[in-house]
C-alpha cells in the first residue's frame, strides 16, 4: 500500500512540476497570452481538486483498486493529449481533463 501511495504522490508532484516549470516553454511554443496561460494552470487545478473529491467517494462506493486503475487510465490519456497539444484551446481542454490519480 505504501508503494502505491508513494508512486501516486511522485506522479502528482512530477506532473505539477512539469506544468508549472514548463509554462514559459508552453507559452512560447503555442503563442499563449498570460491570460490563456493562466487558464491552462487554473483548469488543471480545478479539475484536480474536483476529481480528487469525486474519486475518493467513488473509491468508497465502487472499490479503490478499480477507481485507481480508471484514474490512471484517464491521467495517462489526458497527459498524452496535453503533450500532443497544437493550440491553446487543445491544451486548456486537455489540461482540464488531466487530473492526477483519482
Amino acid at each position: 500500500m505504501l508503494t502505491i501511495i508513494l508512486v501516486s504522490y511522485f506522479t502528482i508532484v512530477l506532473d505539477n512540476s512539469i506544468i508549472f516549470t514548463g509554462r514559459p516553454q508552453i507559452a512560447t511554443e503555442l503563442n499563449l497570452t498570460p491570460a490563456e496561460l493562466s487558464w491552462v494552470q487554473n483548469s488543471y487545478t480545478l479539475v484536480f481538486g474536483g476529481l480528487l473529491l469525486l474519486g475518493a467517494r467513488a473509491g468508497d462506493i465502487l472499490g479503490r483498486p478499480r477507481v485507481f486503475i480508471v484514474g490512471l487510465a484517464v491521467f495517462g490519456t489526458a497527459s498524452f493529449l496535453v503533450g500532443a497539444a497544437q493550440s491553446e484551446a487543445w491544451i486548456i481542454a486537455a489540461s482540464g481533463a488531466a487530473p492526477p490519480h483519482i
